[in-house]
């Protein structure tokens, strides 16, 4: 059999916990056949569980019959990454699960579908007036990420994007789309702003079937910078 026939019946599950929506999804190679979403925000540790087994009971699976687990790898919240990692790195052990690990800007990209927008960037709080920033592209139909996952305040990606039309989006822009905001920078609404599982599913099956899979050794979160925490205690 070949190995693309053989990844089309992989069962896997992708796990978004970055943003303050977390959520779940499944599927079986690269067919996405459900998803949830958490009640509310920041209920990743209450809700992440529960919904894995809703969803595997809901579609007939067994944990163990896992073959593939995505992942956002962030940036994003350090908790919720910690979260996902350690779930992953669980079911890599007790199930022998493969790990695929996604940006989160690359999962939040694929929100926007509307042809007429030929640039978006992804905004993530990073504290501090910084941002966790990526932007994309339109090429082909796709998003082709031209900057990659970086750290920004909104006076520098100002300089740097306002010369054309650039369309913003991401949770970064909860309290601060006004820093941001120009006639060139425009901001999306607010349905396109948090990562999906559904998102992190899709892309994580094409990267299964071109193989790239992570160490779940290695696996180590998409940072760019230490958690404030032990920023805090490494500057006293």
């Amino acid at each position: 059999m070949e190995k693309s026939a053989i990844t089309h019946q992989i069962s896997a599950v992708a796990l978004e916990t970055t943003g303050r929506i977390g959520s779940v999804a499944i599927g079986c190679g690269q067919d996405l056949s459900d998803e949830k979403t958490f009640s509310a925000p920041l209920r990743h540790s209450a809700e992440l569980f529960g919904t894995i087994t809703e969803l595997l009971e809901k579609s007939r699976k067994n944990f163990n019959k896992i073959g593939h687990i995505y992942i956002s790898i962030g940036p994003g919240s350090f908790t919720g990454i910690r979260i996902s990692v350690t779930v992953a790195k669980m079911m890599a052990l007790a199930a022998q699960s493969k790990i695929v690990a996604v940006h989160t800007s690359e999962a939040m990209a694929m929100n926007v579908d509307d042809v007429k927008m030929e640039k978006i960037a992804t905004i993530i709080d990073a504290k501090r007036n910084q941002f966790f920033i990526a932007a994309f592209e339109r090429k082909n139909g796709t998003w082709e990420k031209t900057l990659p996952d970086c750290m920004m305040t909104a006076e520098q990606f100002k300089e740097k994007f306002d010369s054309e039309p650039i369309w913003l989006l991401g949770e970064g822009l909860l309290y601060y789309a006004k820093k941001f905001e120009t006639n060139n920078i425009r901001i999306l609404d607010k349905k396109y702003w948090s990562p999906r599982a559904s998102n992190v599913f899709r892309i994580g099956a094409k990267m299964a079937m071109e193989n790239k899979f992570s160490d779940p050794v290695g696996l180590v979160p998409l940072y760019l910078r230490r958690p404030e925490a032990e920023e805090t205690s490494r500057a006293k």
